[in-house]
């Protein structure tokens, strides 16, 4: 697997993990990323790839949203250019991660709904030991339900302290494995 853009994929599914207490907490679904990550060659990244939460981390999801939202499964069609992630990171300092766009399925009051967002990860990472430090998720522009519970859904996610933990986390799995030129 390409280094440069695992880092991105990583800190990306880390930080669609938000509320993981074990790693158990979500299952990929419908993933197509990987063939494309196997290809040190690809530049351009395109591919699909979608989670489902387990029950523990459905009902930590369900006790956030007091009672509204009892499930969630999302999809992500990823872009990138594996350059930049890799001179993003070569730099270090605060690491802002391509926006993408989720797509999201939750059930609210046993009905499906569809909702939207954007999520847009940083991750810091200090200049001289090459560790990431800190991260956090960036979603926003949370559409396809009503206010105030897309805020409240929004600042779940962007609040959940083991999101942090798992950015960093997933990160530094993957940097000290980047090239260093």
């Amino acid at each position: 697997m390409s280094r440069p853009f695992s880092l991105s994929i990583a800190v990306f599914w880390a930080a669609l993990a938000w509320a993981v207490a074990a790693p158990a907490g979500v299952t990929l679904d419908g993933d197509t990323c990987r063939q494309v990550f196997d290809n040190p060659r690809a530049e351009h990244i395109a591919c699909r790839t979608g989670f489902r939460l387990d029950e523990a981390t459905r009902a930590k999801l369900e006790s956030s949203s007091f009672g509204l939202i009892s499930d969630l499964a999302c999809a992500a069609d990823l872009t990138a250019n594996r350059s930049d992630v890799l001179g993003r990171v070569r730099a270090g300092g605060d690491v802002a991660l391509p926006q993408q766009e989720v797509r999201c399925r939750l059930t609210a009051g046993g009905d499906p709904v569809n909702v939207r967002f954007h999520l847009a990860p940083v991750v810091r990472i200090d200049k001289k030991s090459r560790r990431a430090v800190d991260a956090r998720l960036g979603v926003r522009d949370l559409t396809g339900i009503p206010e105030p519970l897309a805020t409240a859904v929004a600042e779940f996610l962007n609040s959940e302290p083991t999101l942090r933990k798992s950015l960093v986390g997933a990160a530094n799995d993957i940097l000290p494995n980047l090239p260093n030129r």
